[in-house]
């Protein structure tokens, strides 16, 4: 299973949790953050100034914007070098796909905000709160670079936290210089990396900037902006995450007052960290659900061995179903929906079958790779035993706008990329219609009667059968 950051401490999940930290895994990414909109609040000691030491970072960026006569004097070039921030590791956030570390805002980037800012200065605005904005209306900005901006600025904060809680804990400990001060700070026992810990209050799901859900009008100026606003991204800010970009930031650039209405929308807007009882996401239910899955309700494979390349597809369909009929069978349908049943992302029932695939393979001594880059996406899950031996599993829910397309051409993709013909497609049915389903089956058909390997098609059924309960 993967690694939890107690784990590599030695020390007990609870210990980590009653601190208020969060107890990430160390081998997949999640998709929480830092979100520095919560700083302004945070009574954590180590932390209590730091939104003054982020302010302070951008109002100098500013002023060196604003007294900058052209793009290659002093002032510029100092601008430019605060707005590039080194890959951050050793804090298991994000969203990167092939590994833990974290995401880099280099001279392009750098030079690309650094240009966009300068025109907003121009049109008056010197509000340092446009940083935390900035992943609105600025290509290959997201949460992840928000996050690890913020953590860079920040990271002797981060350094002076985790070295108090882990002397608190009695983690094991060695001295480290971030940013030429030495902290005593916990390392992994395996492999001696230093590992900085994470507050939860911190942490968030989605970029606030791009969640306006309590919103409901953008532009309080005037009546002919706003119907010219509205032609273009509708009549809310949650509607400007579905235009792209460049067409936004042109938008707010050719109208400053529209982003000083964004400024003072959000700033007004209510703040909470991420809801970790209720866990909406799925990023971390699934864990515990997984080790239930070994104590309760165990498989036994053990009447395959030696698995080959001639049983591991029945192998791999055993484990399937086992999944679905927790699923389907035991009321784990739930787990898929949040405690307003809402449905999660399907990351959140990918996460929950790797657990339990994961659990079933390593009792059965077999390998489970998982989110295999093949070099043209990504692919959900891998089984393999030895080189020969491999099954590919693709999983979506069956309102996925690409259901069709990832069975006609995604997974045949990636099963050229790992050199096999075996695959299987698990599809959770989420809405009464079938219509995506049964078309899915014709081309399936329609394949077969043309002699050509098919995926294995499972369908599971996942819709509320009852209302979700709180479950954590």
């Amino acid at each position: 299973m993967p690694r939890k950051i107690s784990t590599l401490l030695g020390l007990s999940s609870k210990a980590l949790d009653k601190k208020g930290v969060f107890d990430s895994f160390v081998d997949i990414d999640s998709r929480l953050h830092i979100d520095p909109s919560l700083l302004k609040n945070c009574k954590i000691p180590e932390f209590k100034t730091a939104h003054k030491q982020f302010e302070e970072h951008f109002n100098n960026v500013l002023a060196l914007i604003s007294n900058s006569n052209n793009k290659y004097d002093k002032l510029w070039k100092e601008a430019l070098i605060r707005l590039r921030f080194k890959e951050i590791d050793n804090f298991a956030l994000g969203y990167s796909q092939s590994g833990t570390g974290g995401s880099a805002i280099g001279w392009g980037l750098a030079k690309n905000i650094l240009e966009t800012v300068s025109q907003i200065v121009n049109a008056g605005i010197k509000d340092p709160v446009i940083f935390e904005l900035v992943g609105m209306f600025e290509e290959g900005i997201g949460a992840d670079r928000i996050s690890d901006m913020t953590i860079s600025i920040l990271i002797k904060n981060f350094a002076e936290y985790t070295q108090r809680i882990a002397k608190e804990l009695k983690a094991p400990t060695r001295k480290i210089k971030v940013r030429d001060t030495e902290f005593v700070l916990p390392f992994d026992l395996s492999t001696r990396k230093i590992i900085f810990l994470v507050p939860k209050k911190l942490l968030n799901n989605l970029p606030i900037a791009t969640s306006w859900d309590d919103i409901d009008r953008v532009c309080k100026y005037n009546d002919d902006l706003r119907r010219r606003v509205n032609k273009i991204i509708g009549n809310s800010w949650k509607s400007a995450s579905r235009i792209p970009k460049r067409q936004l930031k042109n938008l707010l650039l050719e109208n400053p007052e529209l982003l000083k209405d964004l400024i003072e929308q959000y700033k007004a807007k209510p703040r909470s960290n991420y809801d970790f009882d209720n866990d909406p996401l799925g990023e971390l239910f699934w864990a515990e659900l997984s080790e239930r899955a070994r104590k309760e309700h165990p498989l036994n494979l053990k009447n395959y061995k030696p698995v080959t390349a001639e049983n591991i597809l029945d192998v791999v369909k055993l484990i399937c179903e086992q999944y679905a009929s927790l699923i389907e069978n035991n009321g784990w349908f739930e787990y898929l929906y949040d405690h307003t049943g809402k449905l999660k992302p399907e990351r959140a029932s990918q996460l929950l079958f790797y657990g339990i695939a994961e659990t079933y393979c390593i009792a059965n001594n077999l390998d489970l790779s998982r989110e295999t880059n093949a070099g043209i996406g990504s692919l959900d899950f891998k089984v393999s035993k030895g080189h020969k031996a491999k099954v590919n599993v693709e999983l979506k829910y069956s309102t996925n706008p690409n259901l069709i397309k990832g069975f006609e051409k995604q997974l045949p993709a990636y099963n050229k990329a790992e050199k096999t013909d075996t695959s299987i497609y698990l599809i959770i049915q989420t809405k009464h219609s079938t219509k995506n389903i049964v078309e899915l089956n014709k081309i399936a058909e329609q394949k077969r009667k043309k002699k050509e390997k098919v995926p294995e098609i499972i369908i599971i059924d996942g819709q509320k059968q009852i209302s979700a309960s709180r479950r954590r």
